[in-house]
């Protein structure tokens, strides 16, 4: 049974799910938030040509009995079984490669006109020996979009989010996840970290304490000034400026916290650009052991898509 969290409704909530066991803790949290009032909830999932396939090659010769199943109408049927609770999900299944099921999905969903962008949810990025290989397929292609947030679901939904940190460089992206994050988690105390370094410290002598110091004032100067153009979505939100790795930063306030959220904004100039190695939206993605909301782009104040 589901139970109804507090805090406003995400307009629409998409679950994407390959069915398999890495994606049944981002299923019982995508639950979680489209028990919401209100919530438009959606579950998609695909099943590739070649995943097809390679199933009825394994199996081989039948008993004259059986009747092999439509691997649509079976992923649906799987689909509907994990989903059963009081939430009504409209549950979208195709037979296709996962990025352009999803895709065209959130194609029509912009097309309906919605005030808010998705909520899509998903299971985890994990580095491969060459990578993170799911970022060069079906997540990578959401993170090309302007249009969505993402949230990669690596814990256990035990209950709401308690403690969020947004991963900032005051920038307008910055600003466009941190509200995200606190209209969708009205109730969970908020940290913004700013992680910083400063040029040739390492060449520095005994004026090193000095410039890290120095460069922690102005940031934090900095940061106190982005948090009051916030108005009241700025009120109560803790302010680290630390020297270090945002990624590396965000792991140490994990461990130390519980905190059980990541959030940072991209810029909107495509996954190659953001994802690329050494930078902090992929380091945090792929690295920190919490889960981890994806804001992707900004709008403009007439509403235009910035790219």
């Amino acid at each position: 049974m589901s139970e109804t969290t507090s805090g406003p409704a995400p307009a629409t909530v998409v679950l994407a799910t390959d069915l398999g066991p890495r994606c049944d803790r981002a299923a019982a949290r995508a639950q979680r938030l489209a028990a919401r009032p209100g919530t438009v909830a959606i579950a998609a999932s695909a099943v590739e040509p070649s995943r097809a396939q390679a199933r009825d090659t394994i199996r081989g010769d039948a008993p004259a009995w059986y009747r092999p199943p439509s691997p649509a109408a079976e992923a649906e049927r799987r689909l509907r079984q994990d989903l059963a609770g009081d939430v009504d999900w409209d549950v979208r299944v195709a037979e296709a490669p996962a990025g352009e099921h999803l895709s065209g999905l959130l194609d029509a969903l912009a097309h309906d006109g919605r005030d808010d962008d998705p909520l899509v949810v998903a299971g985890p990025v994990r580095e491969g020996v060459l990578g993170p290989t799911v970022l060069g397929s079906t997540v990578d292609r959401l993170l090309r979009r302007a249009d969505l947030s993402l949230l990669l679901v690596r814990r256990r939904a035990y209950a709401d989010y308690r403690r969020v940190l947004v991963a900032s460089d005051f920038s307008e992206p910055s600003r466009r996840a941190l509200c995200r994050a606190r209209a969708l988690f009205p109730d969970a105390r908020v940290t913004l970290l700013h992680g910083f370094t400063v040029p040739m410290l390492g060449l520095m002598d005994g004026s090193r304490d000095d410039a890290l110091a120095q460069a922690r004032r102005q940031l934090r100067e900095e940061g106190e000034a982005f948090l009051r153009t916030l108005g009241s979505a700025g009120a109560g939100i803790e302010l680290l400026v630390e020297a270090g790795d945002p990624a590396r930063l965000a792991q140490q306030h994990v461990e130390t916290y519980g905190t059980e959220l990541v959030v940072v904004g991209t810029h909107g100039r495509g996954a190659m650009y953001e994802l690329a190695v050494g930078s902090v939206a992929r380091r945090i993605v792929t690295s920190v052991d919490a889960d981890t909301l994806v804001v992707r782009g900004w709008r403009d104040p007439q509403g235009r898509d910035a790219r």
